[in-house]
């Protein structure tokens, strides 16, 4: 057969194909029977085996009718052969049909056949290429389960509770439990009795029963003990029940994940969230405090006839808690500007001596009333120059010094020793009071943290001295540390800081004598707060002083005072500061006026944005009376 027959499978497409090719296969056994003695057989053999055809056809077909339908054909066209030669007597010529048509449908038949198993082969390469397919997409979706799961941390297992076996995916497994390599896995049971913690033990036995009953999931944090190691780690476990490949029953599959370091963070931000609230409570407490005496001085002072003794004892109580209140302020204030990165030294070379005699002078008075004695060792006997700001140095002896008597019972002995390591200087303050805890210690210089109570019974101070002091020392790259007994032995903290060359040439006291006379100044003061302008002018009677509480009121005084000292609030209600100070700097222009800025506002912005306005100093409130008073002696 020189034309193929399309052999398709059983469907619509391949009854329609075979109704479309079975004509031409017809036609083609006519030419062959054309090409015999007998053309009038091929015309009758044709015609019935078209009809024959289309019954059958109209009947349907299906493809696996194939093979009968051909043989059937066969017989319809030999019947019809046989009908022929009944009438014509010619041997010769039916052999050689009979011959013809075998030959056909033995040809049709093999190609039916090939035609049938290369369908078939081809079915089964594209069955085996599908299967490729779906296994390579398989490993590659196990793959990027197995890089997410590495990245994750996350080990993997799966679990029979049947046999009780378990097979571990990766190695993270071997990692999260410390169990050798060469042990192989272990199965959940010795999982938990080895390694999971005995507190642990009853809930996580509890959670997996539950889960192997029901087939549910599980979701648990405890603690291990890791194997060889022995350190103790938190750990996340998460699984469930899933069908068994086989289908006769349920395996587990799980992940452990090591998840200390997030329950450590979590700790921590609770740790911090109570001593915030710790914090808050102590604040309102210590601000309250020093407010009372206050509140009942100002009473005092309003009885008439107070005698002056009783009148400087009033002073002094106004004065220290006054001073109290700014400490706690200037504390607060720098915990922001630490935290926000906006402390900025003011460096030069200095002798560390002369921080530890003004910090000593700021607490010798608060020592002098719980009756503690301050010793003084100066282990040097000559200067100790370092690189820093003075202020902030000063500062930082100060809140130890501070520190030391806070926590000191009355009459308590403080030792403050100076001297020098190697290239570094050193600063120790060590009291006999009552103590630390060793395990409290690494965390005392934490914001907020604050050692349980003071020899009265309850905490005193916000506990962020020590936070600003260590910051301090860090910035001026140096160190601090803590050490004590234990309780009841005393306390001691050292500070070490890099010490510079000294400078060229020694330079002479700056400081104005103050018993050298002076004659007076005209000072304007200009702040809207009445009380603390009136109560500033009255400290300033020895100078010429005009007081207005606006900005537009002191511009007028101004032009008929002609000041020469101001010094200027900036939240004023009409004309902020800095208009005030830049429409003098207009009027007043080529005269020698000095502008201070006396505000609230002390951060590093608000510097620069005076000192952009024209001002010529900036002092934050409250200062005290001394600096008001040596700013107009040096101005």
């Amino acid at each position: 057969m020189r034309q193929q027959m399309q052999i398709h499978p059983d469907c619509n497409e391949a009854v329609v194909g075979l109704i479309n090719q079975l004509p031409l296969l017809f036609d083609e056994l006519c030419a062959v029977l054309a090409n015999t003695a007998a053309p009038g057989l091929a015309i009758h053999a044709a015609k019935d085996a078209r009809s024959h055809a289309r019954e059958r056809w109209r009947q349907g077909f299906a493809l696996e009718e194939l093979y009968m339908e051909l043989d059937l054909l066969q017989r319809c066209v030999n019947a019809a052969v046989r009908e022929y030669f009944a009438e014509i007597n010619s041997r010769t010529a039916q052999q050689e049909v009979h011959e013809a048509i075998d030959r056909f449908f033995s040809a049709a038949t093999r190609n039916a056949i090939r035609q049938f198993r290369s369908e078939q082969e081809r079915h089964v390469a594209d069955a085996l290429a599908e299967r490729e397919r779906a296994l390579a997409a398989q490993r590659k979706s196990d793959e990027r389960l197995r890089i997410a799961a590495e990245a994750a941390g996350l080990g993997i297992f799966e679990w029979d509770p049947r046999t009780d076996c378990a097979v571990w995916e990766n190695a993270r497994m071997y990692e999260i439990t410390g169990q050798p390599k060469e042990l192989g896995p272990m199965s959940a049971r010795q999982f938990i009795d080895t390694l999971v913690h005995p507190d642990d033990r009853p809930r996580v036995n509890a959670a997996m029963h539950a889960a192997t009953s029901a087939a549910a999931d599980i979701h648990e944090i405890f603690r291990i003990r890791k194997l060889q190691s022995g350190t103790q780690r938190m750990i996340e476990a998460s699984g469930r029940f899933v069908p068994e490949v086989s289908g006769t029953g349920c395996v587990f599959v799980g992940t452990l994940r090591d998840v200390t370091a997030r329950v450590e963070a979590e700790e921590a931000l609770k740790l911090a969230d109570r001593r915030k609230d710790v914090f808050l409570a102590t604040l309102a407490h210590e601000l309250r405090n020093p407010l009372a005496p206050v509140v009942n001085a100002a009473a005092l002072l309003q009885r008439p006839g107070i005698s002056a003794d009783k009148l400087l004892w009033v002073h002094g109580i106004i004065d220290r808690h006054a001073s109290h209140l700014a400490h706690l302020i200037d504390d607060l204030l720098d915990l922001s500007r630490i935290a926000a990165g906006k402390i900025t030294l003011r460096e030069q070379p200095f002798d560390l001596k002369t921080a530890v005699d003004q910090s000593i002078e700021i607490n010798a008075p608060t020592a002098a009333q719980r009756g503690h004695r301050i010793e003084v060792i100066d282990t040097s006997p000559l200067p100790l120059y370092v690189n820093g700001d003075l202020t902030r140095i000063t500062q930082i002896i100060s809140n130890l010094l501070d520190n030391a008597i806070k926590y000191t019972a009355n009459s308590g002995h403080i030792r403050l020793k100076v001297g020098r390591e190697d290239s570094y200087a050193s600063i120790s303050v060590e009291d006999n009071g009552i103590g630390m805890d060793p395990d409290l210690i690494p965390s005392l210089f934490e914001m907020f943290e604050q050692e349980p109570a003071a020899p009265t019974g309850r905490k005193s101070g916000l506990g962020i001295g020590l936070t600003v002091a260590r910051s301090l020392v860090e910035m001026h790259h140096g160190t601090i540390v803590a050490s004590s007994g234990g309780r009841g032995h005393g306390s001691c903290f050292t500070v070490r800081l890099p010490l510079c060359d000294a400078p060229e040439a020694a330079i002479a006291g700056m400081a104005p004598d103050p018993s050298a006379a002076k004659e007076a100044r005209r000072v304007l003061i200009v702040d809207d707060n009445v009380d603390a302008a009136t109560s500033l002018a009255v400290l300033l009677d020895d100078q010429e002083v005009r007081v207005a509480f606006n900005g537009q009121q002191a511009l007028e005084i101004a032009r008929d005072f002609d000041p020469e000292i101001v010094l200027l609030d900036l939240g004023l209600p009409d004309l902020t500061g800095y208009e005030v100070a830049r429409r003098l700097r207009e009027e007043y222009a080529g005269k020698n006026m000095f502008i201070a800025a006396l505000t609230g506002y002390g951060q590093p912005e608000d510097r620069e944005r005076t000192q952009r306005a024209g001002f010529d100093q900036h002092i934050v409130k409250p200062a005290r009376p001394e600096e008001i008073i040596a700013l107009i002696r040096t101005a």
